[in-house]
C-alpha cells in the first residue's frame, strides 16, 4: 500500500536540496561520464528514507539493496565488463600481460573466458547478459604465452633464445670441424640442443631440420653411424696401437 506524503519545505531548505542535487549528479558524472542521473525526485526520497547527511557509501548500497537508485544498478551492469576490458586492454602499456596457453585454438580461448567471465559476474553480482561480451573482449586480450614472455624477456625466454642461439653456433663450427672425434660430439651436442630447442617453442620442426641438413652437408661423415661390432673395435684398437707405435719410433729414431 502506496501512502502519499506532503513536505511544507521553507524556499531556503528547497533550494538547499536542489544545491546538494546538482552537487550529486556533478560529482558523479566527473567520475562516470556514462552516469545517469536520477530524477530529483527519487532523489529526494532516498534522502528522507536514509538519514539527513550526504549520500555515504553505506546508504548508497542500503538503496541498492531495497531496490531505490534501479538506475546505479543499470549503469554498474553495462560498464563493469566495459571497465575490466579496459583494464586487461591497457595492461601491457604498464607491464602487465594476460597469456594463454599456445595450444589452445580461438574457441578454447573463447570458451575458457566465457566460463571465467560468468564467474566474475556471478561473483560481483551484475547481470548474466553481458557474459558473452566479457568473453569476447578477455580473449581477444589475452596473449599467447610465448609472446608474452618474449616481450617481458622472461628467463624462460632468454634460456630458449639462448638454446636457439647455441644450435646455430654448433652447426657452424660443425662446418669447419676437422676432428671427427671433436666433431661427432658436436653431432651428439647439435641433436641434443635443437631438442630442448623445440621443447621450448625457440625452434620450429621445419629450422630444426634445416639446421641439420644443412651441418649434414657440410660435414657428411660425422653424420654416418659408426660401426659398433667386435671386428669395428679391434681395427680400432689396432689403429690405435700402430698409431702409437709409430709415433713412438719415430721419436726414437729421431733422438
Amino acid at each position: 500500500m502506496n501512502t502519499n506524503i506532503t513536505l511544507a519545505l521553507s524556499p531556503d531548505d528547497v533550494a538547499r536540496l536542489r544545491r546538494e542535487f546538482v552537487d550529486f549528479v556533478s560529482l558523479s558524472t566527473d567520475f562516470d561520464k556514462d552516469f545517469l542521473p536520477p530524477e530529483f525526485n527519487d532523489f529526494l526520497r532516498a534522502r528522507l528514507l536514509q538519514h539527513d547527511g550526504p549520500l555515504t557509501e553505506r546508504a548508497v548500497m542500503r538503496l541498492l539493496a531495497s531496490g531505490e537508485y534501479g538506475w546505479a544498478r543499470k549503469v554498474f551492469d553495462k560498464q563493469l565488463p566495459n571497465a575490466l576490458s579496459s583494464l586487461m586492454r591497457d595492461a601491457r602499456r604498464f607491464g602487465f600481460g594476460l597469456a594463454v596457453q599456445s595450444d589452445w585454438t580461438p574457441q578454447q580461448r573463447f570458451e575458457h573466458a566465457r566460463e571465467w567471465a560468468a564467474q566474475v559476474l556471478a561473483e560481483c553480482g551484475a547481470d548474466a547478459a553481458f557474459t558473452d561480451a566479457l568473453a569476447s573482449q578477455v580473449a581477444a586480450s589475452a596473449e599467447d604465452v610465448r609472446v608474452l614472455e618474449e616481450r617481458m624477456r622472461t628467463p624462460a625466454w632468454v634460456l630458449a633464445e639462448s638454446l636457439r642461439q647455441r644450435a646455430y653456433d654448433l652447426m657452424y663450427a660443425l662446418q669447419t670441424e676437422e676432428n671427427e672425434t671433436l666433431g661427432r660430439s658436436r653431432v651428439g651436442e647439435l641433436r641434443a640442443t635443437l631438442t630442448l630447442a623445440l621443447q621450448y617453442g625457440s625452434v620450429q620442426l621445419e629450422e630444426a631440420n634445416r639446421v641439420l641438413e644443412q651441418a649434414a652437408r657440410a660435414r657428411p661423415h660425422l653424420f654416418q653411424e659408426a660401426p659398433d661390432d667386435v671386428f669395428a673395435r679391434l681395427a680400432a684398437w689396432l689403429r690405435r696401437l700402430f698409431s702409437s707405435s709409430n709415433s713412438g719410433s719415430s721419436i726414437v729414431e729421431s733422438r
